[in-house]
Order: C-alpha cells, then structure tokens, then sequence
C-alpha cells in the first residue's frame, strides 16, 4: 500500500510500542555446587543390570534355539514293532 489510512490523533494502538520503564534489580546470587557423590554403588547397580541383562539374553537365545532346532527336522514315520 502506498497510502496510509488517516489516523486520529488520540488514538492509541492496543499493543505498547515501546517497552514501559521498569526497575533494575541486582542478579540472584549463583547456587551453591552439589557434592559429587561418589560413583560406587550406582556403577555397581549399572554393572551387575548388564550382566544380568546378558545372562537374560543368553538364557532366551537357547530356549529360542532349542525350540527351533526341534521343529526343523523332518518328522519321520514311527518305527514298526518287530514279532519276536
């Protein structure tokens, strides 16, 4: 647009076109550091989880071989009983 709407002179925009004055306040003083903890028993706890989770998958592994390993050989025809 080329041209600009007259506009009142007492009209005021809804929204603030410059930021209104405010009071400065010192910054909040910085947070004390945390003592580290020491890493013992929670790099235990993450340890033993992985062995564990290990032995699970091992276990699982098997039990998933061992019930295929039955199912993929043909199944053959029942021996006939010999007369004595």
């Amino acid at each position: 647009m080329t041209h600009e709407p007259p506009v009142p002179p007492d009209n005021q925009s809804p929204y603030p076109i410059a930021e209104p004055p405010h009071e400065h306040h010192a910054p909040p003083p910085a947070p004390e550091p945390e003592p580290e903890e020491p890493s013992g028993p929670p790099r235990m706890l993450l340890v033993g989880g992985a062995i564990a989770a290990a032995g699970v998958a091992a276990i699982g592994g098997l039990a998933a071989f061992l019930l295929r390993r039955g199912k993929s050989r043909p199944k053959s025809a029942p021996k006939a009983k010999r007369k004595r």
